[in-house]
């Protein structure tokens, strides 16, 4: 039996800094953004893993993940889960439920 599953990313938000610097070119103005990783199974969204902030300078597009700054950590904590990453736990607990009602009822 095939089972496809892994590891996705979600981009919660992005917030643009005119005070930050740039680590590549240190030019002011770069853009932060808060990306969500999570378990899927079959493209259904299971568990969330974790958060990272990742950042771009709009000046040399310099790209880079796992950023820690004061900035990163405020924007992750401001940044929020989507209730829907927890889809498929849900459901398979509802789905247990269920047959456990279907046994154990007289």
């Amino acid at each position: 039996m095939l089972i496809i599953h892994g590891v996705s990313e979600k981009l919660l938000n992005y917030h643009e800094e005119n005070s930050s610097h740039c680590p590549n070119c240190n030019h002011k103005g770069v853009t932060y953004r808060i990306v969500q990783k999570y378990y899927h199974i079959y493209a259904l969204p299971f568990f969330p893993t974790g958060k990272y902030t990742g950042l771009n300078c709009n000046e040399c597009n310099y790209n880079s993940n796992n950023i820690v700054s004061k900035e990163s950590i405020i924007y992750e904590k401001i940044a929020k889960t989507p209730i829907y990453l927890y889809t498929g736990t849900v459901i398979f607990i509802l789905l247990l439920l269920g047959i456990l009602i279907l046994i154990f009822a007289p």
